[in-house]
């Protein structure tokens, strides 16, 4: 049995323990590091291990939220459907657009998914009469179980993270198998993807899907979580945040991601007096770990953890 075995067993417990001892405070937090975790973990997918960068990954987050929202409002259908069915129409977007952005590559690649994500954010501020506009969209309807709408952090924590421990499983299968293969000589070695029978631009298409679901599920939760929508957080500055947050914990590391997400969720909330510095932070952080942390901020503090725990052993006599 490996150390990888427990890592499921030790997270549930974790989670068990927040769920019953953490304040009101602490448990709103890990909801939204696990809605932010969703979309992170699909974001990894994409630029850690397919390598393709995108800086508009927020739009497809405002797409799955207001999508569900407007569903479950105008047409009363329960969110439990309109939830699935903002995933799909996520993914038909990034179907549709993908084989436009990937004709692109490097900086060229990421300032055409900077400016997909610009005009959404702009298309949902302009477009008031459908998603309220700058004002924003509320009377959204919470999710329910059994005829009990999940009002409460409490009563949705065990859904999130649920919906995290499925992406995670998911994801680790599909890096596992022959596709994940694909996507990885994608990200390391694009030109010897067609020897290998792959198209490659299907295979960044098929991942950029996937991704844009993850994150739409994340969004479409967030929605009916809140109970209310205005474009303000579907904005670039998101978009960097997640780019941050999969830095961070290692551009190809799914769980390393999650604990990215940890860091950044409480990063944020010290950061929170600082004001509009914020960003600025991020982008200087973004940049310090991809230049000195390319396995990820987190997994570089380790490896200087371990390294001064062995240098202290071979000075202290025995």
């Amino acid at each position: 049995m490996t150390l990888h075995d427990f890592r499921y067993p030790a997270a549930i417990l974790a989670l068990i323990i927040c769920y019953f001892f953490g304040d009101t405070y602490f448990i709103s937090l890990l909801v939204i590091i696990a809605l932010h975790s969703m979309a992170a973990i699909g974001l990894s997918l994409l630029s850690g291990y397919a390598g393709q960068i995108s800086l508009g990954h927020a739009a497809f987050y405002g797409i799955g939220a207001y999508t569900s929202a407007l569903i479950a409002l105008h047409i009363g259908i329960t969110p439990w459907i309109t939830i699935p069915m903002s995933a799909v129409i996520a993914g038909i977007v990034a179907w549709a657009v993908g084989p436009i952005m990937f004709r692109l590559k490097g900086h060229h690649l990421a300032m055409a998914t900077l400016a997909f994500g610009i005009i959404v954010h702009v298309a949902l501020v302009e477009m008031r009469g459908i998603t309220g506009g700058p004002n924003g969209m509320g009377g959204i309807p919470p999710l329910s179980f059994f005829g009990t709408p999940l009002l409460f952090d409490e009563d949705i924590f065990p859904l999130v993270w649920g919906v995290v421990i499925v992406m995670i499983l998911l994801s680790e299968n599909l890096i596992r198998s022959p596709h994940g293969f694909t996507l990885r000589a994608v990200g390391a070695r694009e030109h010897v993807v067609p020897t290998l029978g792959s198209d490659t631009n299907k295979s960044k298409c098929l991942v950029l899907i996937i991704s844009a679901v993850f994150a739409a599920i994340a969004g479409a939760i967030y929605g009916h979580y809140i109970g209310y929508l205005s474009p303000g957080p579907f904005s670039t500055t998101f978009s960097v945040k997640l780019l941050v947050m999969v830095a961070i914990g290692g551009f190809s590391r799914i769980w390393g991601v999650v604990l990215g997400v940890i860091f950044v969720t409480f990063l944020s909330e010290w950061l929170k007096p600082f004001g509009n510095v914020e960003l600025l932070f991020y982008g200087a952080l973004l940049i310090f770990t991809m230049i000195y942390c390319p396995n990820g901020l987190l997994s570089q503090l380790g490896v200087v953890a371990s390294n001064a725990a062995r240098n202290l052993r071979q000075r202290t006599p025995s």
